[in-house]
């Protein structure tokens, strides 16, 4: 009896220090642990519209109603027709004032992109805005109609539109973002005739050949003194 409580002893005098039955605490190694799901989480995902093109920010999700009439995709919002696309290959283009029963208000973002056939477009003066990168890469574009109802460019409206000598934006225009006219690089003359639009790095700096013609006392007479760029008082 004696040696079996004295062996049950000595197994009680070992279990207690190491824990017996209990669960052995973690050794930290220093080094934060990454769980591979938390990690890839945190890596933002691109955003890619349906046309393929990476976009900054997630667009505001809504459905979508795409009509199409001859070589024009467009959908009608707030009782004006938006043209989504244009799948023509016309050297020559005059887009329609109206479409599905409603005015022509806007030419949507990506809308003639790369149309490298595409030679001359004329805007119907129901237009007010042109989105972005609407025309850019249309590198045989060498005349544009802009109506007097036009308000803003988008970003990048004309960018890399190579052949493209002038442009004329009426005075009713009151908005224009950056890079609309970057990599123009056969422009010699742009006029703006409004008074009050500001400069947003359009890409005037690059075009060596450019005559910037402007509104006397306009902000952008005084940028354009001031940047060193060609331009004179119309």
């Amino acid at each position: 009896m004696k040696k079996r409580v004295l062996a049950a002893a000595a197994l009680f005098a070992v279990c207690l220090p190491a824990g017996c039955g209990s669960k052995p605490e973690e050794q930290s190694s220093g080094v934060p642990s990454e769980n591979p799901t938390e990690a890839a989480a945190t890596e933002a995902a691109p955003i890619i519209d349906p046309e393929g093109h990476t976009l900054e920010e997630k667009p505001t999700e809504r459905e979508r109603e795409i009509e199409a009439f001859t070589d024009f995709e467009f959908e009608v919002i707030n009782g004006g027709a938006v043209i989504t696309k244009y799948s023509g290959n016309a050297e020559e283009v005059v887009i329609p004032s109206e479409l599905g029963g409603a005015p022509v208000t806007e030419l949507g973002y990506y809308a003639f992109e790369a149309k490298w056939d595409l030679k001359s477009v004329t805007i119907p003066d129901t237009v007010t805005g042109i989105g972005e990168f609407c025309f850019s890469d249309c590198s045989s574009l060498v005349s544009v109609t802009l109506p007097e109802s036009l308000t803003y460019l988008d970003r990048g409206a004309f960018a890399a539109c190579t052949s493209l000598p002038e442009l004329n934006v009426p005075a009713g225009v009151s908005v224009i973002h950056e890079e609309a006219f970057t990599a123009c690089e056969a422009m010699t003359s742009l006029t703006i005739g409004s008074s009050t639009v500001k400069y947003e790095n359009w890409g005037l700096e690059a075009l060596p050949d450019l005559t910037l013609y402007v509104a006397e006392g306009s902000e952008l007479a005084q940028w354009a003194q001031g940047s060193g760029i060609n331009y004179a008082i119309v």
